[in-house]
C-alpha cells in the first residue's frame, strides 16, 4: 500500500524532538512524527493469540522445578516491508514504510527481527501508535553478526513499526518478523514495599558497586524473564564486557538467544523512594561459561557472559571487583532488581555462613539474613537471580541463587519472611575450587587469564594506561563518539610545532598515527576493529593531551 505526502518536508524535518529512550540509538524522532503523518490507514496486523491458561499452568511448573520465571511469551506474527504494511512516498524521493502490530492483552510487546539490514541513512523505530512511547532509531549499527535485532519494550497491545529508507539506497533494506513477545505479567507490579532504593542513604558509600550491576533481559526459546547482572573486572585489566549472573537464570537459552539478551545500566530512582527513573541499554553477548550444574546443585551456579557491543562512556559503567578467598564475609550488601524493579539494595551486618544448595554437602554457597536499615528492610525476590553480594571490602564474594527472604511473613511462600536467608554461590567455587566444571568453564580461566590473585579490586577506568591518561591530561574532542568510520579530532588550543596524534589499543600499541597541527582533524577508524582505544596527542616525546574512543559497528 502507498500514499504520497505532498506538504513542506524539508520545513518538517526541523521539528525534532528528542526522545525519551534507554536505548544507545541514534535518539532521531521517528520520521512520521516529525512530518504528523495520521495513524489513518496504517494496516494492523494481529499476533496469534496468546494462551493465558496454558502459560499460567507451565509457570506453575517452572516455579516447582526452580526455573526462570517468565514474564513474556513469543507468539506468532508476520511482518516486512515486501509483504504488508503501508509504503508513503516523500517528495524527495524517501519513503517510510509502517505497519501496526497487535498482540490481544499484552501489558508490553518487544520485536524481534530477522535478516536485518540497515543501508547507510536508513533506520528503524518502534513507537507506540500516538507517539509518546519509542525506541530508536535502529541502524546497522545495532544489528547482530546472525541478523537479529531486538527492541525494547512499548507498553500496551499495539506497536508501530516504521522504517525511514532515504531515495539513495531505495530498496536496499531488507528485515522480516515471525515473532515478538507478549508480556503478561510482573510489569504491573513493582517490588515488596520493604525495599530500599540504591540512591537511598544505605546506598551512598556503595555508588560504585552501584554502576556494576544492571537489570538482564533473558531471553530462552519460549519467552523471556528478568535476572540481575554484574560487570566484573578480569586480571587483563583490558575493560572487556563480563557480565556475571546466575546459571538457573541462564541454563535454557540456545546460542541463537543470546544475541537478544538486553542489559539495563543505571535503572534507578533520582530519589529514595521518590523521583524519575534513569537507564541505558545495550543488547547482545555471548555465553562464556557456566556452572553446568543444573541450578547449583553440584556448584555455585553461575554464568559469565561477554556484551557484544562495547559500554559507551555515557553509561558511567563501573568494573566490579571480586574475592575469592574463603574467609566469612562479616558484611555487606546486595544490590539487586527485585521483581524487574528499578534497583535497589539490601544489607548485611552479621556474618555469613557456609552453607549447601539441593541437598549436596559441598558448601558451595553463603547463606545471608538481612538486616533492617533507615529505610526499610531489603530482602530478595524474583528478578534478584544472579545479583551480587558484596563483602566489607566492596568486593564480589557470591551470586544469589535463591532463598526465602519476603517483605511479609509467609507472603512469597511458606516459611518465608524478613529474616529468612539467601543463598549465594560462592566466588570461590565459580572460580574452580570445588566446582566440578573443565578448566574453560570457571572463572579463572576468563577473569585471571593473567596471575592467579586472591582478590581483584574494582574500577571505573581498568585499561592499565588508559585510566591514569584520562585524569590526568586535557581532553580531546572526539566526534561521534562512539564511531564507526570518520572521527573528528578537536582541541581547545591550537598545537605548533612536531605533534603526532596516535591512536592505542588497550595493551598500548600503537594501531594508527598522524601528523597533527593547528586544533583540528579529522581520522578514519573504519579499519580498526571493534573495541576501545585511548586517541592522545604527542609533542617531543610528551603525552599532552587524551580521550577515550569506542569503536562500534
Amino acid at each position: 500500500m502507498r500514499t504520497a505526502i505532498r506538504h513542506a518536508f524539508l520545513t518538517a524535518l526541523l521539528l525534532a524532538i528528542t526522545p525519551a529512550t534507554a536505548q544507545e540509538t541514534t535518539g532521531a524522532q521517528p520520521l512520521s512524527i516529525r512530518l504528523r503523518l495520521p495513524a489513518a490507514g496504517v494496516p494492523m496486523l494481529t499476533a496469534s493469540a496468546f494462551d493465558r491458561a496454558a502459560a499460567n499452568a507451565e509457570d506453575a511448573s517452572r516455579a516447582e522445578d526452580g526455573k526462570l520465571p517468565l514474564y513474556a511469551r513469543f507468539v506468532a506474527v508476520h511482518a516486512d516491508p515486501a509483504t504488508n504494511g503501508l509504503w508513503t512516498e516523500l517528495p524527495n524521493g524517501d519513503r517510510i514504510w509502517r505497519v501496526l502490530l497487535h498482540s490481544d492483552g499484552a501489558l508490553a510487546t518487544e520485536l524481534f527481527f530477522t535478516e536485518a539490514h540497515f543501508p547507510p541513512g536508513s533506520q528503524l523505530h518502534v513507537h507506540s501508535p500516538d507517539g509518546s512511547e519509542m525506541h530508536g532509531g535502529y541502524t546497522d549499527a545495532h544489528v547482530q553478526a546472525d541478523g537479529s535485532l531486538s527492541t525494547e519494550m512499548i507498553m500496551g497491545e499495539v506497536c508501530m513499526v516504521e522504517y525511514h529508507e532515504p531515495a539513495a539506497v531505495r530498496g536496499e533494506g531488507s528485515f522480516r518478523m515471525e515473532r515478538l513477545l507478549h508480556a503478561y505479567r510482573f510489569l504491573d507490579a513493582l517490588s515488596g514495599a520493604c525495599q530500599v532504593d540504591v540512591i537511598c542513604p544505605e546506598g551512598a558509600a556503595w555508588q560504585d558497586q552501584r554502576d556494576a550491576v544492571m537489570r538482564i533481559r533473558v531471553v530462552i526459546p519460549s519467552g523471556a524473564g528478568f535476572c540481575t547482572g554484574t560487570l566484573v573486572n578480569n586480571t587483563a585489566r583490558d575493560c572487556k564486557g563480563y557480565i556475571l549472573t546466575a546459571f538457573h537464570c541462564t541454563e535454557e537459552s540456545v546460542e541463537a538467544n543470546y544475541a537478544s539478551y538486553l542489559f539495563r545500566f543505571n535503572y534507578q530512582r533520582t530519589g529514595c523512594g521518590t523521583g524519575n527513573t534513569t537507564s541505558n541499554s545495550l543488547t547482545g553477548c555471548a555465553r562464556r561459561a557456566g556452572s553446568q550444574d543444573q541450578g547449583g546443585v553440584l556448584g555455585s551456579d553461575f554464568t559469565l557472559l561477554e556484551l557484544t557491543p562495547a559500554i559507551p562512556e555515557a553509561f558511567n559503567p563501573y568494573w566490579a571487583g571480586w574475592d575469592i578467598g574463603t574467609s566469612t564475609p562479616l558484611n555487606g550488601v546486595c544490590i539487586h532488581h527485585p521483581d524487574a524493579d528499578v534497583k535497589k539494595i539490601s544489607t548485611y551486618t552479621t556474618a555469613a555462613s557456609n552453607a549447601t544448595w539441593g541437598g549436596v554437602a559441598n558448601s558451595s554457597h553463603w547463606m545471608v539474613t538481612w538486616s533492617a536499615t533507615a529505610s526499610g528492610h531489603g530482602v530478595t525476590e524474583v528478578g534478584s537471580s544472579g545479583s551480587p553480594l558484596f563483602n566489607t571490602n566492596k568486593r564480589v564474594v557470591g551470586t544469589l541463587t535463591g532463598g526465602s527472604s519476603c517483605c511479609t511473613t509467609n507472603g512469597c511462600g511458606s516459611g518465608t519472611s524478613l529474616t529468612a536467608p539467601d543463598f549465594y554461590g560462592k566466588m570461590s567455587f565459580h572460580f574452580g575450587n570445588g566446582n566440578p566444571n573443565p578448566a574453560n568453564e570457571r572463572l579463572s580461566a576468563w577473569l585471571s587469564p593473567v596471575g592467579a590473585p586472591a582478590f581483584l579490586e574494582g574500577s571505573r577506568n581498568p585499561c592499565v594506561d588508559i585510566g591514569v591518561m584520562e585524569h590526568e591530561l586535557p581532553r580531546l574532542s572526539l566526534a561521534p563518539n562512539p564511531a564507526t568510520n570518520m572521527v573528528d579530532v578537536s582541541l581547545a588550543i591550537p598545537m605548533r610545532g612536531k605533534t603526532r596524534l596516535q591512536c592505542a589499543d588497550l595493551t598500548g600499541r600503537i594501531v594508527s598515527e598522524h601528523a597533527f597541527q593547528g586544533s583540528t582533524m579529522v581520522i578514519d577508524v573504519a579499519g580498526l576493529p571493534v573495541g576501545t582505544y585511548m586517541v592522545k596527542l604527542v609533542s617531543a616525546d610528551q603525552q599532552v593531551a587524551a580521550s577515550r574512543l569506542v569503536v562500534a559497528r
